[in-house]
């Protein structure tokens, strides 16, 4: 053990002197990083928050609208908070806000904001000159005004209806029947002491990762998997429960799995279980770190009231569930309570990842920094550190191209372990969600010698792509139904009116099948039956879907949008995550892969989407849905960013190629300042759940 650790120290001082004073600079530059971070942030970290989180109105603050909201004040509150939207735009001017007290017309904050640094809906945060005191004053008002124009400006939320009591909103001295949506910050020793924690096992684990990085330069599957733990168990704390997408449902689904492996009725649990109190779907909470902070240790209290659960896993893929089922079945032996089930159950999810990134980058010979970089990106590490089943279909879609590659390129036959390995791997991806499923058709890039001859590269492929093409037949089995049957029927019509039969059986054959039935008037949503029955509206419908969202699903997919896809990320630090990618995709390899490789990948990445679009369009796509006006007709519905994040592996590895090359040394740099914009997006989580 000792000789290890001179090793160790040894490996550290000769590393530093290497580069000392571009080590130091690093080091230096992280420490100032995380400095001004959270200065910058310090109006919001560790506060508990009241006021107004309803909103169903808004209104462009221009330079010819003055908003004027007269409200009680909140004792000790030292920042106000107002919501805003960007509407997705780039927006130019400032806004100015005034804050004063209602009786000693004292003021506490003047201060003009810059419109282009305002998030989109998210509360922008008004530091006081003081902390607001009754004593002083019962009512404050706060004053919005601008010299933006029309189109350029943010937009200020507030209510329809009464929410403070005795408060007066106004619109250009219009009096409105709502509130302004606006939240106070008071400190609050409980949640100063988890921000305190949180911050400091943050700052304590990445600090380390660069660190090694640096200094001790490990293999790349150690330093991404240090990176999928640290970044895990930190989101796993600031997620809040049931924020994440549908969370509720696949914590209901692992449960009842629990149920199965402990003999019980899957479709019941004690009412202890289903405690949702201070949680939020899909909203990131303050209360939900309250509660964390106050009953974690409290002991568990089973009141034998058992009630039935409101989601059946029956009708859903069970074993993406299993991981989350084992850490409920754990934690319900060890009569824990429903919180520390609950993060057991996602915990036991992250193992389950942190295990397929491990194994992924340790076997692609090739694009280890684009894999490794790519699968610690906050929405993939969100959905590992949660109960949602993205996590199995990210993590066997890692082990998936992994291998892939390993095979291309290596020159050695193929292990038979790894093969078994490969199919168990296309086997549980395939039946979750075909269109995953059917990236392992690539395996007929790898070459024939691997297999050891020609008929066993057939055999083998073959093996591998069973489970997608038996997933994807019955699954588009009734739309290829309706196609033939259609043409038969168009084909059938014409020889009965020209006084012919098909074999003397096309009557026969209308009878039997029947004809196609119109959409009736009342209809919820689109079926395969309309689709069939009106191509040119369904291509038109897809072709507008694409132009309106295709840049909100490629900015979702790396995760602009994290909890419930109501916690949107700073523009900066999207385009930081899709700059270090690009970077990746193009740094220099030993072999790349060829150019039919690239053009199949880019049919199944089209193919994928256009599954993805027609599953939504039967599924959730509403016929009689309200039409926006920028969109000039219907639209898909339903369609998330994340739903394309598995196929961000594909289309990376598109990007690179024999003419730009960037050389090996980038990969520890852009692992830094990876770390770098990770920290900042926990630090954003963190002020937006404070703050919300």
């Amino acid at each position: 053990m000792k000789d290890r650790c001179k090793k160790l120290i040894e490996r550290v001082r000769t590393n530093f002197k290497k580069k000392p004073l571009l080590n130091a600079g690093l080091i230096i530059a992280w420490i100032l990083i995380v400095v001004l971070t959270l200065l910058f942030n310090r109006d919001s970290l560790g506060k508990l928050s009241s006021g107004n989180e309803f909103y169903d109105q808004y209104i462009e603050l221009t330079k010819d609208v003055h908003i004027t909201e007269t409200v009680p004040i909140e004792e000790g509150a030292d920042t106000v908070a107002v919501k805003m939207a960007t509407y997705a735009r780039r927006n130019a001017g400032n806004i100015h806000v005034l804050v004063k007290g209602m009786d000693s017309d004292k003021v506490y904050a003047e201060k003009d904001i810059r419109v282009g640094s305002i998030q989109d809906n998210a509360f922008t945060r008004i530091p006081l000159n003081q902390e607001l005191q009754q004593d002083d004053d019962e009512m404050i008002v706060v004053e919005l005004s601008s010299d933006s124009e029309e189109g350029r400006s943010v937009g200020v939320y507030y209510s329809s209806f009464k929410v403070f009591e005795d408060s007066k909103l106004t619109i250009n001295e219009e009096v409105q029947e709502g509130d302004l949506t606006l939240r106070y910050l008071v400190k609050n020793d409980e949640l100063t002491l988890f921000y305190n924690i949180v911050i400091t096992w943050v700052i304590i684990t990445f600090s380390l990762i660069i660190f090694t990085v640096l200094l001790i330069k490990p293999r790349y599957e150690v330093i991404f998997t240090m990176m999928t733990i640290a970044f895990g168990l930190t989101f796993l704390l600031v997620i809040t429960p049931m924020s994440p997408p549908d969370e509720t449902v696949h914590y209901e689904y692992s449960f009842q799995l629990s149920n199965y492996m402990m003999g019980k009725d899957h479709m019941y649990f004690d009412e202890e279980y289903q405690n949702y109190g201070d949680f939020a779907g899909h909203f990131n909470v303050s209360a939900a770190y309250m509660r964390f902070i106050r009953k974690i240790n409290r002991p568990l209290s089973l009141d034998n009231k058992i009630i039935k659960m409101k989601f059946d896993i029956e009708e859903s893929y069970k074993t993406c569930f299993v991981p989350q089922a084992l850490g409920i079945t754990v934690a319900r032996l060890l009569n824990w309570n429903m919180l520390r089930t609950f993060y057991l159950g996602r915990l036991f999810n992250l193992i389950f990842y942190i295990f397929c990134v491990y194994i992924a980058i340790k076997k692609t010979p090739v694009h280890k920094l684009l894999l490794g970089i790519m699968a610690t990106l906050p929405i993939f590490i969100q959905q590992a550190a949660s109960y949602s089943y993205d996590c199995f279909i990210n993590g066997l879609t890692f082990v998936l191209i992994a291998f892939l590659l390993k095979w291309m390129h290596q020159k050695e036959t193929i292990d038979r372990k790894e093969f078994i390995f490969v199919f168990i791997c296309s086997v549980l991806i395939a039946p979750i969600k075909v269109v995953y499923g059917l990236f392992v058709f690539l395996y007929w890039f790898v070459p024939a010698e691997r297999y050891g001859s020609k008929r066993n590269k057939v055999i083998g492929t073959l093996i591998l792509t069973a489970p997608p093409i038996f997933e994807i037949t019955i699954l588009l089995f009734p739309l290829i139904f309706r196609i033939v049957r259609k043409a038969f029927e168009k084909l059938t019509e014409a020889r009965i009116s020209s006084g012919t039969h098909l074999l003397g059986k096309g009557r026969g054959a209308y009878a039997r099948f029947g004809p196609i039935v119109p959409l009736k008037e009342g209809d919820d949503y689109y079926s395969f039956a309309y689709a069939t029955d009106h191509p040119i509206e369904m291509i038109v419908i897809f072709l507008r879907t694409i132009r309106v969202y295709l840049k909100s699903w490629f900015y979702g997919s790396i995760g602009r949008a994290l909890s419930g896809n109501s916690l949107i990320l700073p523009t900066s630090l999207v385009h930081g995550m899709l700059g270090l990618l690009i970077m990746a995709s193009l740094r220099e390899e030993e072999k790349t892969e060829p150019i039919w490789f690239k053009i199949v990948s880019i049919f199944l990445c089209v193919f994928a989407g256009f599954m993805m679009c027609g599953g939504m369009l039967v599924s959730w796509t509403e016929i009689n849905q309200d039409i926006i006006e920028d969109f000039g007709g219907p639209v898909i519905q339903g369609i998330q960013g994340r739903y394309f994040s598995p196929l961000l592996p594909y289309v990376f590895i598109l990007i690179h190629n024999n003419k730009i090359k960037l050389p090996k040394w980038i990969d520890d740099y852009a692992i830094l300042a990876f770390v770098a914009i990770v920290f900042e997006v926990v630090v954003y989580v963190l002020s937006y759940t404070f703050v919300n």
